[in-house]
């Protein structure tokens, strides 16, 4: 049973928070604030040089699921020469390939390509014969290259191999194509990107904590703490490359994220800051008690944030798992720059902050972020005057932003996350259009103990049946070539795997499971059954042809190798993995909103809160880049009717992070005024209307941070670009704005109920001030009598 405690004093002064440890570790960086901002300095200095440093070894891949069936298949195939190559040339000539002056340079250009260092082995129609690797037109031909390493390795090979094959092909044209190439298009542009980023965010940021803050020296603050919190992240995730894969992509979205947040983070600091100095309250003192208020909910958004990315570890993908310690990284560095430097800042500049204001003359007081504003004052006042309607009609706005996620499709990555106009995009269009079978369209089946001199009657057998099956073009088999389940003729593909040309420009032999040979003649061990299918490995068609092909009984165990299988396993393991992940989130940040409001209702809303700003960002993802619209407005880029699978589920956790870092805020200060006055309706309308213009500037300095990621010329930065600053805008305005209020008018007083359980032990005389624990525990209602907060007020005194 919930006691009645009496309503505290009407008074806004905050008194001292003694005891306080962020208000001590305020001080303490007030009072040491010259070493402190000389360490932030030299922490510029420095992150430049360790970043550049790194250039190499940041990774490329992960887009796929590990410990798969495809996964191991892709391993088996590899022995047999029957894997995904990682560069593609392809070569054209002027006349057929089989002219004797062009196919000498072809096998020239193929040996050049096996010396080459990183180069495990190449194999060309040049060296093999196979249809395959010819166009339809016959005067254009492709070179295979197996790279060594990782796909950082291949990367970093391919820039040096690329030109020396350009260089060598006199009187040929070559484009590139393939995995590894991709990845290092993909991590040049990106570097660019960042620094076009960086370049335009700067200076949005800037305009929008002028209007926010009215004073140059104000607004200078968060960008300086956003500047050191980007460089530290930026320098420890370059650290972090020499002993985990950190993904190239961490860079432009760690450094957007983490400008974001330490921007944020500072703007709600330093605006508490301003309304204490307003009170008359004393420059040091006034930054103790920012710390020991709006810091301590930085604190607590901040490890909510990280909880939330902590749900990306459940996926078995190495770029996500890649993203979720780079991004928890830098939420914690964010908010410990800004529990660190900014009260240095703070003490450096003192009651100075708000010189240079240009506004001076035409604001007479007015307009600042921090005081109340009657707009947003009247959105509140309309929200909880009419619940129903106004909630209603906000909630089914975002139901209607998030309907384009009803059709969405996703996929693994391609070279769709480049321009049109990159090499590896051209090649990759240029292969389906030149080919009769795309290496895309092969669907190695492997035969791993079958002999194919000893077995050929049950490949034989096998390989008619599979190329019955729908969607299925031909079947290339050592024992021929099959149509609608019956030979064609015989297979041009040797019966041993692919000639690939060594170093030396022999032909090494493949590596093969060792088998006893049969008398008389040696066997070969294994065999390779290529499936071609009739669309590309993304289509719905493609992956059920690999159900299939799974599903139909081989002579012996089989396995299904190529994209279309890699595809297939990787959706399916994000499947069976996103209810954990999404639990995670959830009942993580159901317990800690507890902790925070001593309140059952209000943390069940604020997750629904979040999920509706979920799923309205995924609508405009989906709206946005699988169904093509927009381009005018984020830029061009390709898009196939599908979404790559990682950057979404991304972009989710961090936006519902940020949804419940605004709540946290918001729920402080409309906390604060119901436990000093008792009224439930007024208290929200005075939290939106001094809260409403501080959310609206940090959703703007989010978004303005993330419209930099949508300039980029890679589709994958561009998406998380365009899904946060939706969510931010949707959940700062729509959300904080309009369905909070409504939903908390509707519940009443029951926003505050908790379990007596739940609640701490009080003093038997509860007119008695209570310790400084107790303030201590509800530090975001420091001045607005902490101690009914603490008890979970349930009513307050009539």
């Amino acid at each position: 049973m919930l006691d009645t405690i009496p309503a505290p004093p009407p008074e806004h002064e905050t008194p001292d928070p003694p005891g306080d440890p962020l208000g001590r570790l305020a001080e303490l960086c007030a009072r040491h604030r010259r070493p402190l901002l000389a360490g932030a300095l030299i922490v510029l200095l420095l992150a430049a040089v360790v970043v550049a440093g790194a250039k190499d070894r940041w990774s490329n891949g992960g887009f796929t699921a590990t410990g798969t069936r495809a996964a191991e298949a892709e391993r088996v195939a590899a022995r047999y020469g029957a894997d995904a190559a990682d560069l593609v040339f392809y070569v054209r000539a002027d006349k057929p390939v089989d002219d004797a002056e062009v196919a000498e340079a072809g096998r020239r250009i193929t040996a050049l390509v096996a010396g080459r260092p990183g180069v495990d082995a190449a194999q060309s129609y040049w060296t093999t014969g196979s249809p395959l690797l010819r166009s339809r037109d016959g005067e254009g031909a492709l070179i295979r290259v197996d790279l060594a390493g990782s796909e950082r390795d291949g990367a970093v090979a391919s820039r040096a191999l690329v030109p020396a094959v350009r260089k060598a092909a006199a009187g040929l044209r070559v484009t590139a194509t393939g995995p590894a190439w991709l990845n290092a298009q993909a991590t040049d542009e990106s570097e660019r990107d960042l620094e076009r980023g960086e370049l335009l965010a700067a200076p949005l940021t800037m305009i929008i904590l002028l209007l926010a803050f009215g004073s140059l020296t104000a607004a200078a603050i968060p960008l300086a703490v956003g500047a050191v919190s980007v460089a530290g992240a930026l320098a420890v995730l370059a650290t972090l490359t020499l002993t985990m894969p950190i993904t190239v992509f961490a860079i432009n979205i760690c450094a957007a994220l983490g400008f974001a947040l330490s921007v944020d983070y500072a703007l709600f600091i330093v605006t508490r800051y301003r309304e204490e100095l307003s009170r008359g309250v004393e420059s040091r003192r006034a930054i103790a008690l920012s710390m020991a208020t709006a810091g301590r909910a930085v604190l607590f958004s901040a490890a909510t944030v990280a909880l939330c990315l902590s749900a990306l570890f459940v996926f078995p993908l190495e770029l996500l798992r890649s993203l979720a310690w780079a991004s928890i990284l830098v939420v914690g560095i964010s908010s410990l720059t800004s529990l660190l430097v900014l009260p240095a800042l703070l003490a450096v500049l003192g009651p100075r902050l708000d010189r240079l204001d240009p506004f001076r003359r035409f604001r007479r007081g007015r307009g600042r972020v921090g005081g109340g504003s009657p707009v947003w004052r009247r959105i509140a006042t309309l929200a909880t005057s009419r619940p129903i309607l106004c909630g209603g009609t906000a909630a089914v706005l975002l139901l209607v932003l998030a309907l384009p996620f009803l059709h969405a499709r996703f996929t693994t990555i391609d070279e769709k996350i480049l321009p049109k106009s990159s090499e590896p995009h051209r090649t990759a269009q240029l292969l389906r259009a030149d080919f009769a079978d795309p290496p895309e369209r092969i669907i190695p089946v492997i035969l791993p103990r079958a002999n194919a001199a000893t077995d050929a009657p049950a490949i034989d057998a096998y390989a008619r049946r599979l190329s019955a099956l729908p969607h299925v073009a031909h079947v290339l088999a050592d024992t021929g070539d099959y149509r609608a389940g019956l030979p064609v003729r015989t297979s041009e593909l040797p019966a041993s795997p692919p000639e690939a040309t060594a170093a030396d420009g022999t032909t090494p032999a493949v590596e093969r499971p060792a088998a006893p040979p049969e008398p008389g003649r040696p066997a070969v061990v294994g065999s390779v059954l290529r499936v071609v299918g009739t669309a590309d490995s993304q289509s719905p068609d493609t992956v059920a042809l690999v159900h299939r092909l799974r599903a139909l009984p081989a002579p012996q165990p089989h396995l299904v190798a190529g994209k279309a299988a890699e595809l297939t396993d990787t959706k399916h393991t994000l499947r069976a993995a996103l209810p954990y992940g999404v639990a995670i989130m959830l009942v993580g940040t159901l317990v800690m909103l507890f902790l925070f409001t001593r309140s059952v209702l209000v943390p069940i809303k604020a997750v629904l809160m979040g999920l509706l700003s979920m799923i309205a960002s995924l609508g405009a993802i989906v709206y946005v880049f699988q169904d093509g619209h927009l381009r005018r407005l984020v830029g061009d880029f390709s898009t196939g009717g599908t979404l790559e699978t990682t950057m979404p589920l991304l972009t989710l956790a961090v936006a519902f992070g940020i949804s419940v870092d605004y709540e946290v805020f918001l729920l402080a200060r409309i906390k604060e005024e119901f436990v000093r006055t008792g009224d439930n309706t007024r208290s929200i309308v005075f939290g939106i209307e001094h809260t409403g213009r501080l959310f609206t500037a940090a959703a703007l300095i989010v978004a303005a941070t993330m419209v930099a990621l949508t300039m980029s010329h890679v589709t994958l930065l561009k998406t998380v670009g365009v899904g946060l600053a939706v969510a931010v805008v949707v959940d700062a305005t729509v959300v904080r704005g309009v369905l909070v209020p409504a939903l908390m008018r509707l519940t009443g007083r029951a926003n505050w109920w908790a379990p007596s359980w739940s609640l701490p032990r009080r003093p038997r005389d509860t007119g008695a001030k209570l310790p400084d624990a107790r303030t201590e525990a509800h530090p975001e209602l420091v001045g607005q009598a902490a101690d009914s907060a603490a008890d979970g007020i349930d009513r307050p005194a009539g």
